[in-house]
């Protein structure tokens, strides 16, 4: 299957999150591949009615150098654009029916459709059935909508995954019985990139808090979960403070650094975290810097295997169903020393900071099963996608002898 470029395929906030949280693939795939381009419908959905993603545009200006970014005005040049190029497709918008049309002219133009979650995250989503019978019909139209995504791809109507590239084995089987998908690819998490890439420093200079915006993720919302009152919102700040200046206190007056969640408002943030040093898109860097860890939960966790860090999960018997059951996943998956955030006192606070370890056996089977998933210990998911990618279709290199990697 000889193919000439690669293409990742987006709007707004979607393509934002490619050069942000996927950048160390996106880099690389510009060092290795000849043609790499970014094709952005954002001019084709035109409202916010039709998807959230499309409310925003990407800053154009932080384009890695070598991709060439398309911004067809209209319907008619994406679909010249996309039947003149003889291209793969990397996976950046939905399933939901406002985006069938880009499923419907890939499987139209032959383009082989890719995707690549290799962020191996845990969490979930589960419906409200609560007494508001309007709440509750609406939260499930998204699992109406993708099961008619699921028929229609099986039907042949829309194109299948063509490859799958994952970070989890747990997943591998799932996919497969799923018959939506051609083939899966086990490879490395992109967490493990940043370790062998970044070269990031590890020391134990801060706290950190990995933020999953509880009061305010649109998520709780889609299932028929309400979001924090303005007073719940600010008793749940005040007591996480309070608990991180604890902590901070025990630890010998280490500063705090709050990683925050790529959709936070920070216009939020003077009200919610004060003067609090607050970094976005950094959450591995500063996880990396970090003596300890704390998080309710959060995919970024992952990052504390690979540079064996102390943990501690933050729980709160006033969440909602969905964020107690997310918390859950990862209580069950990883078992971190934890705090009810209103059932501890200063002095469990300070009991646990004293006697904080690292598992190192759970530690160890975790990166086997989800970040060194591929048994190949110290090799990028980006090289390992990428070499895939050259084998399977075809795709021109920019030098046979430059991988776009460091030394080894």
């Amino acid at each position: 299957m000889q193919k000439n470029d690669v293409c990742f395929i987006g709007y707004g906030r979607s393509i934002e999150l490619l050069l942000n949280r996927d950048r160390i693939l996106c880099e690389h795939f510009t060092k290795v591949f000849e043609g790499v381009y970014i094709l952005d419908v954002y001019n084709i959905f035109t409202t916010g009615m039709l998807s959230s993603y499309a409310t925003s545009r990407f800053n154009c200006d932080d384009v890695p150098e070598n991709i060439k970014v398309v911004c067809p005005k209209n319907l008619k040049q994406c679909k010249d654009f996309l039947k003149s190029h003889n291209m793969i497709a990397i996976h950046y918008f939905s399933q939901k029916w406002h985006d069938w049309w880009l499923y419907h002219y890939l499987k139209k133009y032959s383009i082989p459709l890719l995707y690549i979650h290799t962020l191996a995250w845990k969490g979930g989503f589960q419906l409200n059935k609560s007494k508001n019978i309007l709440k509750y019909f609406l939260s499930i139209s998204g699992l109406l909508q993708h099961r008619i995504f699921v028929r229609l791809t099986k039907w042949g109507l829309l194109p299948k995954v063509d490859t799958y590239y994952t970070a989890e084995k747990s997943r591998v089987q799932k996919v497969l019985n799923s018959k939506r998908y051609n083939e899966v690819v086990l490879v490395n998490s992109s967490f493990y990139d940043s370790m062998l890439i970044k070269k990031i420093k590890v020391s134990n200079d801060y706290i950190v808090f990995v933020d999953s915006m509880p009061p305010y993720h649109g998520d709780q919302v889609s299932c028929g979960y309400e979001l924090m009152t303005p007073s719940e919102r600010e008793s749940y700040y005040k007591r996480l403070n309070w608990i991180l200046d604890t902590i901070a206190s025990e630890a010998g007056g280490k500063e705090v650094v709050i990683c925050l969640h790529p959709s936070y408002n920070e216009e939020n943030l003077q009200s919610d975290y004060g003067a609090r040093k607050a970094v976005k898109y950094m959450t591995d860097e500063y996880i990396a810097k970090a003596e300890i860890v704390l998080f309710h939960e959060s995919s970024a966790i992952n990052s504390v295997f690979v540079h064996d860090k102390k943990v501690i999960q933050l729980l709160n018997s006033r969440f909602n169903d969905f964020i107690k059951r997310n918390c859950e996943v990862y209580t069950k998956l990883c078992n971190f020393p934890a705090l009810d955030m209103y059932d501890c006192d200063e002095g469990s606070i300070r009991g646990l900071v004293r006697t904080l370890k690292v598992d190192r056996e759970k530690y160890e089977e975790y990166l086997s099963n989800n970040i060194v998933a591929s048994g190949e210990k110290g090799v990028c998911s980006c090289e390992q996608i990428a070499g895939h990618i050259s084998r399977k279709y075809g795709i021109p290199k920019r030098d046979e002898d430059n991988d776009g990697l460091p030394p080894k």
